[in-house]
């Protein structure tokens, strides 16, 4: 499977990991609510992401955020393009957030 594409404008693609599916939200917390009509995406599709940010704190995972706008749904050979934000502790435990994946900086 081909990640990137001509379409798409993320800085790094990563598989959704954990046991947690994760919304796409307007803000980096859960207060300002999810984007309207975006689903929320299960472990094994893959995230596009722009950046990282700190927002709120969740379920003592940590307070980082990625900025997305590109999801592929597991199981799914058709990438959604949803802009908002989604909890990293949930998305991948913070695995490309923070400085360790070069391709995803600070927003």
């Amino acid at each position: 499977m081909s990640l990137a594409s001509g379409t798409a404008f993320a800085e790094d693609y990563f598989q959704l990991e954990g046991p947690h599916s994760v919304g796409i939200y307007n803000s980096p917390n859960t207060w300002n609510g999810k984007v309207a009509n975006a689903p929320d995406f299960a472990p094994g599709g893959y995230l596009g992401a722009v950046c990282w940010t700190v927002g709120q704190s969740i379920d003592g995972l940590g307070d980082t955020w990625y900025q997305v706008y590109a999801e592929l749904p597991a199981g799914s050979n058709v990438w959604q393009y949803w802009s908002g934000y989604v909890f990293a502790g949930y998305a991948d435990g913070n695995a490309h957030s923070v400085n360790r994946d070069p391709g995803i900086p600070p927003c």
